[in-house]
């Protein structure tokens, strides 16, 4: 596993960005720095997501696989809307995107990756 820690690049409201606004991913990467699908089909123990805001409480979910894509789930329950997740190759510098259920795009930018 790889925890991946991403910093706000862009969003709505803050097109500067913010360093105190972060997402941090865990998650098994293949030798070119994507994300595995086969690690995360293999195994059945969920790959936990934590956003973080400095003026919220984190919000906790779990990266899930849609159809071809990704989405970020709240451990709130299922019945709570999905996050569509864009990853790039997953290498600080790299940038992602978290989509809210509104449509919004939030840009993240990558600054760290580490081997658990």
């Amino acid at each position: 596993m790889a925890k991946v820690t991403a910093l706000l690049a862009h969003g709505p409201g803050q097109p500067e960005g913010d360093v105190a606004h972060g997402l941090e991913l865990r998650l098994c990467l293949t030798p070119e720095a994507r994300i595995d699908v086969a690690a995360y089909q293999a195994d059945p123990l969920p790959w936990r997501t934590r956003r973080f805001w400095p003026d919220r409480e984190d919000w906790a979910g779990e990266l899930i696989q849609v159809d071809e894509g990704w989405a970020l789930r709240s451990q709130r329950g299922e019945d709570e809307p999905l996050w569509d997740f864009i990853p790039a190759i997953m290498r600080p510098g790299a940038y992602l995107t978290l989509r809210r259920p509104s449509g919004e795009e939030l840009i993240y930018r990558i600054v760290q990756v580490e081997q658990d």
